[in-house]
């Protein structure tokens, strides 16, 4: 297999993110990928199953935990997709497949009130073994919910 190009590399990461059942289960879609600013975002609805305080119509914390380690592990697989460079496509490929988590700490800033919540994923540094991410998650007023930082392995 031959390394793809950007645009092939960026429908790759997203036929990868729509791959992961619990994406589909939260309603989590990917949205914008920018390859050069190593930024990535992805948004979801509030759904009833989603809800964690029934009297208030917030959104679970660990909806909100999983929304952003699903954006920053894929922030990361693309940083390190790229810090990578020239080795073999298929040696690339099998040291992402092992991506996994470290360490992710989450702030959460204000209840998850709100009907539309979109997260964004960048990068704060990427080494030769790990990638640390920055992620937000911010509701449809523009009110910043939670913050989150993540180690990954690769």
């Amino acid at each position: 297999m031959t390394e793809p190009s950007p645009s092939e590399f960026r429908e790759l990461v997203r036929g990868f993110f729509e791959q992961i059942p619990f994406n589909r289960q939260i309603g989590l879609e990917m949205g914008e990928l920018d390859l050069e600013a190593l930024t990535l975002s992805a948004s979801f609805e509030l759904r009833p199953e989603l809800i964690g305080n029934i009297w208030k119509k917030i959104l679970h914390g660990g909806v909100i935990a999983t929304a952003l380690d699903t954006i920053g592990g894929l922030t990361a697989m693309v940083a390190a997709y790229q810090r990578m460079g020239d080795i073999d496509w298929k040696e690339k490929a099998e040291r992402l497949s092992k991506l996994g988590t470290v360490d992710m700490r989450v702030d959460y800033l204000k209840p998850g009130r709100g009907e539309h919540f979109t997260c964004h994923g960048s990068i704060l540094r990427t080494g030769n073994k790990l990638v640390v991410t920055r992620m937000e998650l911010v509701n449809d007023a523009g009110e910043l919910i939670a913050t989150g930082t993540a180690t990954y392995l690769y």
